[in-house]
């Protein structure tokens, strides 16, 4: 009985347990059962998100498929707008030009017509007067091949049509001239003179000369001369200058030509003495035999300070020479061979008759304005600088300029030889004046004694170059100076004790700590120690020797660099102040030739 009641507890408590376990296992399916249907209503709400984001990208591709079609469509209109706003500013410019054109067609057209109803008898008279100064026109009316009646009639209906153009009663004179009738020339040329003195006295000058009357010529030339603005030269002058040096106007006109370009001359020394530069100068400055600053490398090294102004007084010595070698390749000594057909003549006179007076040369200057904008499709800033370009060209120019240029700019001049070498026969005593001034300036820098030297040593040597220079006291001297220098260096090394002493003394220390500490780090880091301190010590022991050896080879070899220079130097002294003082007689060459030169022109 008793152990029926001791299993029936342990029953009931197996019970109670294995109840408890059922009861978890149901309440663990509850909890599984809801975690279950929780996951599957989230993988539905995945499921349904995923569906959604899907569903928004195609949306979001459709509308990036709409935007690309929109930006093209944009890009498109730009190019559009761009070719449209392209098109209508060049239809504004090419509309503007159009109208400008029309403008200048409309306006030149005008102009013409008043040209014609102001101007046509000045072109009818400049016809005659071509025709009157023709040396055939006075055979003809000599033979009596031509009624001197009809050529009075003719020139006497110029007069009448243009009283207020000069060149009307010049055509007079002359033709009273053929007619013989001296006193009514005389009137008809007093006329012309009230008119326009200048080109009637050029007019009448060059009509002489062509008439074979040089007399004559040459007083109107020397009225002419007179009657002129030097600072405002045109072509007409250029040409008649040419005339005048060829002889074409005869000996006379050519004495008076030069005798008044010789006084001008002499007015631009006034106004050089005012402040101006002087252009002859400069031009021979231009000129000379340059020097560059590479050149002759040893001497200048020995005189490095003064080289710059030696440079330049060896340059200023060589203006006379290299003047005179241009002035020979500019003026041939070739026998001059004067012109005898009367070319200059002929176009001197026929320039002056077509030259337009200032009322003719404003409207002309109008007509080529517009005929320039017609020319360049109505463009008129265009035409405007293409007139400007022109005008510039044909503008009067001052003496100074035309004298200058004629020498050293030639080709900026309407000048011949022969017209070329009057020029310079004017401003040949500028230009000997001018050669001069630089050979005293480079005498001035010439030294007599040239100050050598390097960084150890310095000497005086003479700069005549026939001068004989002892190399071998010089080359002593700065031997042993540099020598000296070397042993002052050499001396300057000195074994320093204390670093020795202190380096030998750390080398033991670290020894020491190496025999005595244990076998490890710190006996590998001791010895390190030592060996490092023991190559200090040897090292400053070696120092001195070595530093003392290097200090002897370099100033071995700055000896023989610096000998090397010293004799280059000296070769190059003889050479640099040889050409410097040949050159210094340039002066004499340059007048020698200038006298030679003249002789010839005198004596043909």
């Amino acid at each position: 009985m008793s152990e029926r009641f001791e299993i029936e507890p342990l029953n009931g408590e197996l019970g109670e347990g294995f109840g408890a376990l059922t009861a978890g296992q149901e309440r663990q399916a509850e909890v599984l059962g809801a975690v279950a249907r929780g996951v599957g209503s989230l993988d539905a709400a995945v499921s349904t998100m995923h569906a959604e984001i899907t569903e928004v990208r195609g949306e979001l591709a459709a509308v990036a498929d709409e935007l690309r079609g929109v930006a093209q469509s944009v890009r498109v209109l730009d190019d559009s707008v761009t070719q449209l706003r392209d098109g209508f500013t060049e239809f504004t410019a090419r509309y503007v030009k159009d109208q400008a054109r029309a403008v200048a067609e409309a306006e030149l057209t005008r102009l013409t017509l008043e040209w014609q109803s102001r101007f046509e008898q000045r072109r009818r008279t400049r016809a005659l007067a071509h025709g009157l100064v023709h040396t055939l026109t006075r055979d003809a009316v000599e033979r009596g091949v031509v009624d001197v009646a009809a050529v009075e009639a003719c020139a006497a209906e110029r007069l009448l049509m243009e009283p207020s153009y000069w060149l009307a009663p010049a055509v007079v004179a002359l033709a009273a001239r053929h007619r013989g009738e001296a006193q009514r020339a005389r009137r008809a040329v007093s006329h012309a003179y009230s008119l326009d003195p200048a080109k009637s006295n050029l007019f009448f000058a060059l009509t002489c000369s062509r008439l074979g009357e040089f007399r004559e010529a040459a007083r109107r030339m020397d009225q002419y001369l007179r009657s002129i603005d030097s600072y405002a030269l045109d072509e007409d002058f250029q040409i008649v200058l040419d005339a005048v040096a060829c002889r074409e106007l005869g000996d006379d006109a050519h004495t008076y030509a030069e005798l008044a370009m010789k006084r001008w001359a002499g007015q631009l020394d006034l106004a050089r003495s005012n402040g101006k530069n002087d252009p002859v100068a400069d031009h021979l400055w231009e000129l000379r035999r340059r020097v560059p600053a590479d050149a002759f490398p040893e001497l200048g090294r020995l005189c490095e300070k003064e080289w710059d102004r030696l440079r330049r007084g060896r340059e200023l010595a060589s203006v006379p020479v290299a003047t005179l070698e241009y002035l020979r390749q500019q003026f041939p000594s070739e026998p001059v061979a004067w012109a005898e057909s009367g070319t200059y003549t002929e176009s001197a006179l026929d320039a002056l008759i077509d030259r337009y007076d200032a009322e003719e040369r404003v409207l002309d200057r109008r007509m080529e304005y517009l005929r320039r904008v017609i020319d360049h499709g109505g463009d008129v800033d265009e035409a405007r600088r293409s007139v400007s370009v022109d005008d510039g060209a044909r503008g009067p120019a001052d003496l100074r300029t035309l004298l200058v240029n004629a020498i050293f700019v030639p080709r900026s001049v309407l000048l011949g030889d022969e017209a070329r070498r009057l020029v310079l026969r004017t401003l040949w005593p500028r230009v000997l004046g001018a050669a001069q001034e630089c050979v005293d300036r480079a005498v001035h820098l010439l030294p007599r004694e040239l100050a050598i030297g390097t960084d150890e040593w310095s000497g005086l040597v003479p700069t005549d170059p026939l001068a004989d220079v002892d190399a071998k006291p010089l080359v002593a001297e700065l031997r042993g100076a540099i020598e000296e220098r070397t042993d002052r260096r050499v001396e300057g090394v000195r074994l320093n004790q204390v670093r020795l002493w202190g380096a030998v003394l750390l080398t033991l220390v670290a020894g020491v700590l190496a025999f005595i500490t244990d076998a490890g780090t710190a006996r590998v880091v001791s010895a390190c120690f030592g060996l490092g301190f023991a190559g200090w010590a040897a090292y400053e022991w070696r120092r001195v020797p070595v530093r003392k050896r290097e200090l002897r080879t370099e100033g071995s070899g700055l000896v023989r660099r610096r000998l090397r220079m010293l004799r280059l130097g000296l070769e190059q002294r003889e050479e640099f102040f040889g050409v410097w003082a040949d050159d210094l007689h340039g002066a004499d060459g340059l007048r020698a030739w200038g006298a030679e030169t003249w002789r010839e022109d005198d004596g043909t």
